[in-house]
């Protein structure tokens, strides 16, 4: 290596990334950011109605279109601004040590530089981001954090970039690490899946995100070096967004993994009106994905001091669009699917959709959060899985009665019993509920886990506190309730 070394470089590296991001955390970039988002959320409005007309929407959507390029402009200029500022203040501090501003600019293109530069920034950036959650009052998260989380996820350029660094940095260690008989939790929302993923991962003998890894999700193993886990702090634990009594803390696993789909998906996949099964796997994207499971379990065995026999556990209600590429991925892949009792299921979906609905009216960050995430189960941007005899809602209104979802529920599972009844772990969540430590008993097996592993889970476990209401059992159709007893069947039969 030619030219000053890191440690005398490492005042100008500091005072650059100081610099930046003070700046860019006193300019008004939420307002121009928001107003980017704005326009185009207008637009796409438009576009997507079925009540404005074709000839309206050809004369109102060149202004959200000039609205979007004025405001993208003034961004623009905010970033240039601190583009300049970080490369002044960069020649001036590194002139020394480099030996004059040719040896400054020079010193800048190295790429151990480069990634030092990022990690300070980064670590800065969230350090400042966490300085008093002087949020609004509707929101979980302050202004400073909500910014730094639409430049890590509203940004498919920097999810890109982020990816393709961390790639660089654990080459080595990802290269030593192996993914054994992975477990997926896949299903329709509201089936049991985020208390089957806390009884997997508290057994210990898995490795997933957890909201540590956000908002760098696709850099797991970089990002991981900066945010080390630590004992759960049961009075830091909150109840999420769903109301649902299940709390969760920073270690706390969770569905990220389809923003690492969202990034890379083909673009044949992607439907405005609705979410499509994918097609035949691509092999340069299934690569890229088995890279991103090792970066995650190897940041995870560097954090655990290299615990033998972690495997890689996910929970994304999207999987279930992708089964086949899981299997071609990972041919030893384990996918559990619960499911419930339909009237309890419906009547869970219907309340937490009004739940959303209102919760995105009054703090649209949580819109554009769960859009980063993939999120699109409930609320203002609700998209259906387009499989089966799947029918998108003519109408908002339509959400809002048990009939839409009772078949929507119906079309979904009688899919995943046609295409993949076989290659899937069925799991009775209503059977559960009674009978928590033989169902975990028997999930142990099927997993090829320890007995005691998932069993000490059962004390936690409850019946759902709502009983369905009478309107919703009427919506009980003759189909739904040949799937339901199918899908009970098949549980029983333990055919996986």
């Amino acid at each position: 290596m030619t030219g000053p070394t890191l440690l005398a470089l490492a005042p100008a590296i500091l005072l650059s990334c100081l610099a930046v991001v003070e700046l860019f955390f006193r300019l008004p970039f939420m307002a121009r950011v928001e107003a980017v988002n704005a326009g185009a959320l207008r637009a796409l409005g438009v576009v997507r109605s079925p009540r404005i007309s074709d000839h309206w929407k050809e004369k109102v959507l060149p202004s959200y279109a000039g609205r979007i390029l004025r405001a993208s402009l003034g961004l623009g200029g905010l970033l240039l601004l601190c583009a300049g500022a970080f490369l002044l203040v960069w020649t001036l501090s590194a002139w020394w040590p480099a030996g004059g501003w040719r040896g400054a600019l020079a010193a800048l293109e190295r790429m151990d530089v480069q990634l030092w530069l990022l990690a300070v920034g980064v670590a800065w950036a969230v350090l400042r981001a966490r300085m008093g959650r002087s949020g609004t009052p509707q929101s979980d998260y302050s202004p400073a954090s909500q910014m730094l989380h639409r430049l890590a996820l509203g940004s498919e350029g920097m999810r890109t970039l982020c990816d393709d660094l961390d790639r660089r940095i654990a080459r080595r260690r990802v290269a030593r690490i192996s993914v054994d008989r992975p477990v997926y939790v896949t299903a329709l929302a509201r089936a049991g899946t985020t208390v089957l993923l806390e009884a997997l991962y508290g057994s210990g003998r898995f490795a997933s995100l957890t909201y540590r890894a956000m908002p760098f999700v696709m850099a797991p193993y970089a990002w991981g070096a900066l945010s080390r886990p630590h004992a759960p702090d049961p009075a830091q634990m909150k109840e999420r967004a769903h109301g649902d009594r299940m709390k969760v803390g920073v270690d706390s696993p969770e569905a990220f993994e389809e923003v690492f789909w969202e990034t890379w998906a083909p673009r044949s996949v992607r439907d405005p009106e609705g979410l499509r099964p994918w097609g035949e796997p691509e092999a340069a994207l299934l690569e890229r994905y088995r890279d991103w499971v090792r970066r995650i379990l190897a940041r995870d065995a560097a954090g655990r001091g290299s615990v033998p026999g972690r495997r890689y556990l996910s929970k994304n209600n999207n999987n279930l669009l992708r089964i086949p590429w899981l299997l071609a991925a990972f041919p030893d892949a384990r996918i559990i699917t619960p499911f419930r009792d339909p009237a309890a299921h419906v009547q869970s979906l219907m309340r937490q959709h009004r739940r959303f609905l209102e919760r995105h009216g009054e703090d649209p960050f949580s819109l554009e959060y769960m859009d980063w995430l993939g999120h699109h189960e409930f609320g203002r941007h609700f998209l259906p899985f387009k499989v089966g005899g799947t029918v998108v809602p003519g109408s908002p209104e339509a959400l809002l009665e048990p009939d839409w979802w009772m078949d929507y529920w119906s079309a979904v599972y009688a899919f995943l019993l046609e295409r993949h009844g076989d290659q899937l772990v069925w799991f009775d969540y209503d059977r559960f509920c009674r009978e928590p430590e033989s169902v975990l008993g028997e999930l142990e097996q099927r997993l090829e886990l320890e007995s005691g592993n998932l069993t000490a889970f059962s004390a936690r476990v409850s019946a759902p506190p709502h009983t369905p209401d009478a309107a919703i059992q009427g919506a009980v159709n003759g189909q739904a309730r040949d799937v339901h007893a199918a899908l009970v069947a098949r549980a029983a039969s333990g055919v996986d």
